[in-house]
Protein backbone atom coordinates (compact mmCIF):
# COMPACT_ATOMS: atom_id res chain seq x y z
CA UNK A 1 0.00 0.00 0.00
CA UNK A 2 1.35 3.71 -1.15
CA UNK A 3 0.38 6.47 1.34
CA UNK A 4 0.30 9.82 -0.95
CA UNK A 5 -1.48 12.73 1.10
CA UNK A 6 -4.91 11.60 1.69
CA UNK A 7 -4.79 8.60 -0.76
CA UNK A 8 -4.19 4.99 -0.67
CA UNK A 9 -2.39 3.06 -3.71
CA UNK A 10 -2.77 -0.50 -4.13
CA UNK A 11 0.40 -0.37 -6.59
CA UNK A 12 2.00 -3.31 -8.41
CA UNK A 13 5.61 -1.59 -8.10
CA UNK A 14 7.50 -4.57 -9.50
CA UNK A 15 4.75 -5.08 -12.65
CA UNK A 16 4.54 -1.42 -13.55
CA UNK A 17 8.36 -1.30 -13.48
CA UNK A 18 8.96 -4.61 -15.91
CA UNK A 19 6.30 -3.39 -18.46
CA UNK A 20 8.26 0.00 -18.19
CA UNK A 21 11.46 -1.75 -18.53
CA UNK A 22 9.51 -3.89 -21.39
CA UNK A 23 7.67 -0.89 -23.70
CA UNK A 24 10.49 -0.18 -26.15
CA UNK A 25 7.99 3.19 -27.65
CA UNK A 26 8.82 6.70 -27.57
CA UNK A 27 8.09 9.46 -29.28
CA UNK A 28 10.94 10.25 -32.22
CA UNK A 29 10.28 14.03 -32.27
CA UNK A 30 12.75 16.29 -31.74
CA UNK A 31 10.56 17.81 -28.65
CA UNK A 32 10.17 13.79 -27.21
CA UNK A 33 14.14 13.36 -27.22
CA UNK A 34 14.23 16.98 -25.79
CA UNK A 35 11.99 15.85 -22.76
CA UNK A 36 14.46 12.81 -21.66
CA UNK A 37 17.43 14.90 -21.85
CA UNK A 38 15.52 17.55 -19.92
CA UNK A 39 14.50 14.91 -17.20
CA UNK A 40 17.71 13.48 -16.91
CA UNK A 41 18.94 16.96 -16.53
CA UNK A 42 16.77 18.70 -14.45
CA UNK A 43 14.26 16.57 -12.15
CA UNK A 44 14.28 17.24 -8.51
CA UNK A 45 15.15 14.64 -6.10
CA UNK A 46 11.79 14.85 -5.14
CA UNK A 47 10.07 13.49 -9.07
CA UNK A 48 12.60 11.54 -9.16
CA UNK A 49 11.29 10.07 -5.55
CA UNK A 50 7.92 9.61 -6.46
CA UNK A 51 8.50 8.12 -10.05
CA UNK A 52 10.25 5.70 -8.05
CA UNK A 53 8.11 4.68 -5.51
CA UNK A 54 5.30 3.93 -8.06
CA UNK A 55 7.39 2.09 -10.65
CA UNK A 56 7.46 4.88 -13.45
CA UNK A 57 9.81 5.72 -15.86
CA UNK A 58 9.66 9.33 -16.14
CA UNK A 59 11.41 8.88 -19.63
CA UNK A 60 8.46 6.67 -21.27
CA UNK A 61 5.11 8.57 -21.01
CA UNK A 62 2.13 6.88 -22.17
CA UNK A 63 1.28 9.99 -24.36
CA UNK A 64 3.14 13.57 -24.64
CA UNK A 65 2.41 16.82 -25.83
CA UNK A 66 4.96 19.87 -26.12
CA UNK A 67 4.32 23.74 -26.33
CA UNK A 68 6.34 26.37 -26.21
CA UNK A 69 5.83 28.79 -23.73
CA UNK A 70 7.90 31.89 -22.79
CA UNK A 71 8.19 33.49 -25.23
CA UNK A 72 9.50 30.39 -27.16
CA UNK A 73 12.51 30.15 -24.53
CA UNK A 74 10.93 27.22 -22.46
CA UNK A 75 8.72 23.80 -23.60
CA UNK A 76 5.33 23.18 -21.54
CA UNK A 77 5.03 19.33 -22.00
CA UNK A 78 1.73 17.39 -20.47
CA UNK A 79 1.22 13.63 -20.96
CA UNK A 80 -0.10 10.54 -19.05
CA UNK A 81 1.93 7.59 -17.47
CA UNK A 82 0.02 4.29 -16.40
CA UNK A 83 0.67 1.89 -13.61
CA UNK A 84 -0.62 -1.22 -12.17
CA UNK A 85 -2.62 -0.59 -9.05
CA UNK A 86 -6.12 0.57 -8.06
CA UNK A 87 -7.31 3.87 -5.90
CA UNK A 88 -8.38 2.27 -2.19
CA UNK A 89 -8.63 5.69 -0.81
CA UNK A 90 -9.23 9.19 -2.15
CA UNK A 91 -11.43 10.80 -4.95
CA UNK A 92 -9.67 11.02 -8.27
CA UNK A 93 -10.79 14.75 -9.16
CA UNK A 94 -9.24 15.82 -5.84
CA UNK A 95 -5.44 14.61 -6.28
CA UNK A 96 -2.92 17.46 -7.62
CA UNK A 97 0.73 16.53 -6.55
CA UNK A 98 2.73 19.64 -6.96
CA UNK A 99 6.37 18.78 -7.13
CA UNK A 100 8.76 21.14 -7.99
CA UNK A 101 8.27 21.77 -11.61
CA UNK A 102 5.95 18.81 -11.79
CA UNK A 103 2.00 18.96 -11.62
CA UNK A 104 0.42 15.31 -11.10
CA UNK A 105 -3.02 14.35 -11.59
CA UNK A 106 -5.14 10.67 -11.69
CA UNK A 107 -7.30 11.20 -14.15
CA UNK A 108 -9.36 7.67 -15.42
CA UNK A 109 -9.93 8.72 -19.61
CA UNK A 110 -7.81 5.64 -19.55
CA UNK A 111 -6.02 6.88 -22.93
CA UNK A 112 -3.36 4.81 -24.82
CA UNK A 113 -2.88 2.62 -22.27
CA UNK A 114 0.56 0.46 -22.71
CA UNK A 115 -0.34 -3.14 -24.67
CA UNK A 116 1.31 -4.94 -21.94
CA UNK A 117 -0.31 -3.76 -18.94
CA UNK A 118 -3.61 -5.69 -17.07
CA UNK A 119 -5.37 -5.53 -14.27
CA UNK A 120 -6.51 -2.51 -12.80
CA UNK A 121 -5.16 0.22 -13.68
CA UNK A 122 -4.16 3.98 -12.63
CA UNK A 123 -3.90 6.79 -14.72
CA UNK A 124 -1.59 10.23 -13.87
CA UNK A 125 -1.34 12.96 -15.96
CA UNK A 126 1.51 15.46 -15.60
CA UNK A 127 2.19 19.24 -16.82
CA UNK A 128 5.95 20.28 -16.17
CA UNK A 129 7.85 23.30 -17.87
CA UNK A 130 11.29 22.31 -19.33
CA UNK A 131 14.27 24.22 -20.66
CA UNK A 132 15.34 23.22 -24.20
CA UNK A 133 18.49 21.18 -23.76
CA UNK A 134 19.54 19.83 -26.92
CA UNK A 135 22.37 21.05 -29.38
CA UNK A 136 19.70 22.06 -32.07
CA UNK A 137 17.95 24.99 -31.70
CA UNK A 138 14.42 24.24 -32.32
CA UNK A 139 12.94 27.29 -30.25
CA UNK A 140 14.22 30.00 -32.61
Amino acid sequence: MIHIGDWKLAVDVEKTKMVFEFNSYRCMSEECHNFVEACEKYLEHKVLDFAKKLGIDLSKPSQLESHQVNDNTTIMYSGKYHIIGEIVEGEVDGWDIILGEHCFSLTDEMDQVPIMMDGPIIEISFEVVLPWVLESNILI
